[in-house]
Order: C-alpha cells, then sequence, then structure tokens
C-alpha cells in the first residue's frame, strides 16, 4: 500500500469526526447523550428479556420433573453440570473471568476501565443461563448489569466517543439492565447511583433515568404487558401493624449481617480453592445437596416467592424431603428457618465457585423467607394474627436493603416488580431499620465492604 493511501483507522476517524463535527452544529450534547442513553436502555432491555426467557427455558428442562413424593436424587447432579459448563465456557471458550459481574463492573470503574471487551455484550448471558437454567441458586442482575454495560461501552466506543461519555454510557447500560431484569425503571437509576456510584452531572443523570426507562418499556412490552411478580395481597399493612413492621426492619437488619458474614467468609473459602475444577465440583456439589433438601432454592426463585407472597407457603416445601411431614406452623417454621439458614450458603457456592449469576435476587428470596418465618413467629408468640404473605414481601426489600447496602435500590424494585406502590411505607420503615442494623453491625463482625465490592476475582 503507498504510504499516501489512507487506511481503513483513518478512514474510521475521519468518518466520525465529520459526524461529530455534524452532530455538535446541529444536535446538542444533551440532545445527544439522551438519544444514545435510549438506544443502549432498548437494547438492554432486549437482552433482559432474552437472558429471562432462556433461562426459564433452561430451567423448564428440569423443574417438572421435580417429585412432589420421595428424593430427587438426579437434582444433584444438575446444578454440578451446570457450573462446570460454565466454568468451560469462560476459562477455555471465551477467557473471561465473568463470576460477581456487578463486583467485576464495579472494579473496571474504579481502575478507568471504561474500554470493556465485545464478548462481554453476549458472554455473561450465556453464562449465566447456564448457571441458573441448571440450579445455581443465585440471580440474573450480576450478568445482565455486566452485559449492559458492554452494550454502553462499546456502543461508545463505536462512535469514536471520549472515557467521559463512555463512562456515561456504561452507567447507561448497568442500570438499564438492572431495569430490565426487575422491571423496575427506578431501581435501576438507584443501582447506578447508590451502588455503582459514578460521577454523574445532572444531563448525565437523566440519561441513565432515560435508558432504564427506555430498558423497563423494552422489557414490559416484550413480555405481554406482564409484571415478574404478581402480588395481590389479601390483607394491606395498618398502623395496628406498626410495631410488627418495625420489629420485621430488625429481624431482616440481624439475618442480614448473618447474610453477609457467610457470603464473605465463603468466597474466600472459594477464592483458596486455587485449582478451577475442584472449585467448580466442591460448589455444585454444595449447591446440589441444598437442593435436594429444598428444592424451592433452585435458580432465581421468583415462582416460590409470588406463590408466597400471595399465601401459598406449602411452596417452600414442594419437592423437598420433608414434604411428607409438614403438618401444622411449627414445622412450616423450621423449613422457613432451615431454607433461611442456607440461603446465603447455596448462593455463595453458586456465585463464588465459577458460575455466573447476581447477589441480588437471592437477597429479595431470602427476605420473603424470612418475612414468612417472622409473621409465624410473631403469630405463635405474640398472639394476634398477621397478613403473613404480606409481611414476607415488606421481608423482601428489608433484606436487600441490608445485605447490599441500598435501602432506596432495596424499595424501588420490590414495589416495581410487583406493582405493590400502596406498601412505599412499611417498605421504607423495614428497609431503613434493616439497613441501619446492619451498618451498626458491620463492624463488630467484622465487614467493611458491600456485598458486592470484597468478593475476589478468580477463574
Amino acid at each position: 500500500m503507498n504510504a499516501t493511501d489512507p487506511t481503513t483507522a483513518d478512514l474510521t476517524v475521519t468518518k466520525f469526526t465529520k459526524f461529530d463535527a455534524w452532530r455538535k452544529r446541529y444536535v446538542p450534547d444533551y440532545v445527544f447523550i439522551l438519544i444514545l442513553a435510549s438506544v443502549v436502555g432498548c437494547l438492554a432491555g432486549l437482552g433482559a428479556y432474552i437472558f429471562k426467557h432462556l433461562i426459564s427455558l433452561v430451567a423448564g428442562i428440569f423443574t417438572p420433573h421435580i417429585s412432589d413424593w420421595g428424593h430427587n436424587w438426579w437434582i444433584i447432579a444438575v446444578p454440578l453440570i451446570g457450573i462446570l459448563l460454565t466454568g468451560i465456557f469462560t476459562r477455555y471458550i471465551i477467557h473471561t473471568n465473568l463470576t460477581h459481574g456487578c463486583a467485576q463492573l464495579l472494579q473496571d470503574l474504579k481502575e478507568g476501565s471504561y474500554r470493556l471487551r465485545r464478548n462481554i455484550i453476549y458472554s455473561p448471558i450465556v453464562g449465566g443461563t447456564i448457571t441458573l437454567g441448571m440450579g445455581g441458586s443465585a440471580g440474573g442482575e450480576g450478568p445482565i448489569a455486566y452485559a449492559g454495560a458492554a452494550i454502553g461501552s462499546n456502543f461508545g466506543q463505536w462512535l469514536g466517543l471520549q472515557p467521559r461519555m463512555l463512562k456515561v454510557l456504561i452507567g447507561c447500560g448497568a442500570g438499564a439492565g438492572i431495569a430490565g431484569i426487575f422491571s423496575a425503571p427506578i431501581g435501576g437509576l438507584m443501582f447506578t447511583l447508590e451502588l455503582l456510584r459514578i460521577e454523574l452531572t445532572t444531563v448525565s443523570v437523566l440519561a441513565v433515568a432515560v435508558s432504564c426507562l427506555a430498558s423497563y418499556l423494552t422489557i414490559y412490552t416484550c413480555s405481554g404487558f406482564h409484571t415478574d411478580l404478581m402480588f395481590n395481597p389479601v390483607a394491606g399493612v395498618d398502623l395496628s401493624h406498626l410495631i410488627a413492621v418495625v420489629a420485621l426492619g430488625i429481624f431482616c437488619g440481624v439475618y442480614s449481617l448473618y447474610y453477609s458474614k457467610v457470603m464473605h467468609h465463603l468466597d474466600i473459602f472459594y477464592k483458596n480453592i486455587h485449582n478451577p475444577w475442584l472449585r467448580n465440583v466442591t460448589g455444585g456439589v454444595a449447591v446440589g445437596g441444598f437442593l435436594l433438601l429444598f428444592p424451592a432454592l433452585y435458580s432465581t426463585g421468583y415462582p416460590v416467592m409470588g406463590h408466597i407472597i400471595n399465601g401459598d407457603y406449602m411452596a417452600m416445601v414442594h419437592g423437598s424431603v420433608l414434604e411428607p411431614f409438614m403438618y401444622g406452623p411449627w414445622m412450616l417454621m423450621t423449613v422457613a428457618m432451615s431454607i433461611l439458614l442456607l440461603k446465603c450458603w447455596a448462593c455463595a457456592s453458586s456465585n463464588s465457585s465459577g458460575g455466573v449469576a447476581g447477589d441480588f435476587a437471592p437477597t429479595l428470596f431470602a427476605g420473603c423467607i424470612a418475612g414468612v418465618l417472622f409473621g409465624f413467629m410473631w403469630e405463635s408468640f405474640g398472639g394476634c394474627t398477621l397478613p403473613v404473605g404480606t409481611f414476607a414481601y415488606l421481608g423482601m426489600a428489608g433484606v436487600m436493603a441490608g445485605a447490599i447496602q441500598a435501602p432506596l435500590m432495596a424499595i424501588f424494585i420490590t414495589m416495581e416488580m410487583s406493582g405493590g406502590y400502596e406498601f412505599a411505607l412499611p417498605l421504607t420503615i423495614t428497609s431503613v431499620i434493616s439497613y441501619i442494623i446492619l451498618r451498626c453491625g458491620m463492624k463488630g463482625l467484622g465487614l467493611t465492604h458491600r456485598l458486592i465490592e470484597h468478593h475476589g476475582f478468580h477463574n
């Protein structure tokens, strides 16, 4: 090639230079960033819809075969195979560590790494589908937030944007991913502000809000205008329940301390297993054992939560070895306590052993079970009747607010994903008290970081 011939790179730079000059002349900066945010939001919302559909598709192969009576021994092998396949995919096919997507994204932002790899657009979705579809007891928000951030980053790189703009689009994509997976646009915005803590201007905040709204509308339309979690409360919460609501907040805060402590130590435990195959096998067998005891722990747990908050508490023991012995509220309390103690173990084993999943949805599930346990205990020892399903709903926000240390995000995600806006006040009380208890107890337990910050990065 002649030295004077323009290269492909030169032509690309020239093209975007001309486009940028035209854009600055006719399209103001704030309008341009809002347009980009809308596009990123729609793409992230579409990705969230595909992700959720794929998880349901894979899970649908296994969950119908869970027997109500007898031992489901085969279920031990499903998460083991899933985590092994995920490990092979991340180590030998894409050569990218996808464990704890939100923590990885936070680390990238701290290091100023705004040019995310192109394969992150799809690889967390593939890895998350295998992990969660095959029983990983975790959530889908970590993979989709990371994938959404990669969509924003690569879209900005394609347009030749500067790092400052790339950072904004990463925030737009990550928030849109959360908004899509939870069907919660304000929750996605709160995720960007509370957890990612990106330094945003007024225009940037508007851009993230527009992106989250675009993502929500995209997935809401694609899913046929249905919410993820149908909530039809039998009874509401009034002033006579105020003391119980405060007590539930304290209960959720104390449990959040336990949850965070277990997650912290198990992450260190799996990090110290240097052989990736042994790490995968250890985590897979552990998750399989938990599922054998309580199949309700399978995947994200949304169907189980839907049944519980609407009054069907037997959903906790469907397929469990304890199901034949379910007589009376005491056995339900025993099951609820057992699941509550094991959920963080199952989540950490799914995430830290090599699976690709998230840490947020498990806190919603744990909170739901915590609300059931609290409600039955209050009725048994307090001598008064509570709307247990409603308190299970309040507990979802309570444990998320404490364990994730993001009360605003917890409140809005819980309200938006179910449409329970009339419970804004008790949700706020429960979440704020739980968060305060967690923050006060962190130092005593030696916890210095948020749940998404302390994870080690390993393959």
